[in-house]
């Protein structure tokens, strides 16, 4: 399968909470990768290769700071310097493994694996409503998916399966989603937003605003294409008279291989923060809406790879954001592939 995703952007590499004392291996983007956390508190992301045998640095162990191989005990510092070999007196010149640019903003650490000169220039993205920001409560979860990203990508920039796929999430009198009100679209990003018609609240909803099913409210839902690595969905529930409930899910989408995808989920809320109960409730629900969708997304990942599968689908107005994004995605892979060719 033809490699669909950049190189040079920021993706997350983990969540911080899974990121300590110990060795975390993890394979993105194709790389293999050991992450673990110095004595003050940085992030390092080490090459999961011993310079000397392609033995995985996950398996040694910690030394303060350094990493000690399994195999021979060849030791490395977080900037991936070999600096001990231990059947002679010297280390060989220059003797090294790839160290990766890392940058942590709670709760995701991310990791650059392009050219290792242009993480400098473009910051990781932000999420205005929720990171460095106050008045939210979250949760997180951790997901793999044996689906390309940009599956995933497509999926949740176009919401009009849930009548099929999640009919209990829609309210009573929604009988079909209304078209989107606009599309905006930047050299790299894509968002749309869409406001439903008044209607009754469906029981999830009643569930976590603690209000009567037969509240009547409005819904604006809007959802971004950050970035290749990152897609968020705002959702508002606006009941008459003012009262807002805001919930956001915050997906970080990293390629393990061009047919998997690690899923960094983080959802939010911006009332009742010290509700306990809700914040699992929602923490649940949107794990098995996840699960669910990973499967189907599985499903058709498995019909993609089958011999001769290869042929051009119909697209729909709703597809209209989905394709953009698959469009600014391949377009980051082509400059690269130029700019690689060129050199």
């Amino acid at each position: 399968m033809r490699i669909n995703y950049p190189l040079n952007c920021w993706y997350v590499a983990a969540l911080s909470d899974e990121v300590g004392e110990g060795l975390l291996a993890r394979r993105l983007l194709g790389k293999h990768v050991v992450l673990y956390r110095r004595s003050s508190g940085e992030v390092v992301a080490l090459d999961d290769r011993c310079a000397h045998r392609a033995y995985p640095l996950s398996m040694g162990r910690r030394d303060g700071d350094r990493v000690v191989c399994g195999y021979h005990g060849c030791t490395y510092e977080p900037d991936g310097r070999l600096v001990d070999v231990p059947s002679q007196e010297n280390v060989p010149p220059g003797a090294r493994v790839p160290a990766y640019p890392i940058v942590e903003t709670a709760p995701f650490v991310w990791i650059w694996l392009g050219e290792p000169r242009a993480a400098a220039l473009r910051p990781p993205p932000r999420v205005p409503w929720y990171l460095g920001g106050e008045g939210w409560t979250s949760s997180t979860e951790v997901l793999r998916v044996e689906a390309n990203y940009l599956l995933l990508h497509e999926h949740y920039l176009d919401l009009t399966d849930v009548f099929v796929t999640h009919p209990e999430v829609v309210p009573p009198d929604i009988q079909q989603l209304p078209p989107l009100n606009e599309v905006e679209i930047s050299e790299r990003s894509v968002a749309y937003t869409r406001t439903t018609p008044p209607s009754r609240l469906a029981p999830w909803e009643s569930a976590i605003t603690g209000l009567p099913e037969e509240t009547v409210a409005t819904r604006r839902e809007e959802g971004t294409f950050v970035s290749p690595a990152l897609h968020t969905q705002h959702y508002a529930i606006e009941v008459e008279g003012g009262e807002s409930h805001g919930l956001l899910r915050i997906h970080g989408f990293t390629p393990e291989t061009p047919g998997s995808t690690h899923v960094f989920l983080q959802m939010a809320r911006n009332y009742a923060g010290a509700e306990g109960t809700i914040t699992e409730y929602l923490r649940i629900m949107f794990r098995e809406w996840a699960i669910r969708d990973a499967a189907i997304l599985e499903t058709i990942q498995g019909r993609l790879d089958e011999p001769g599968a290869h042929r051009r689908d119909i697209n729909v107005k709703a597809d209209r954001a989905a394709l953009r994004a698959r469009r600014i995605a391949m377009d980051m892979v082509d400059d690269e592939t130029s700019r690689f060719t060129a050199n």
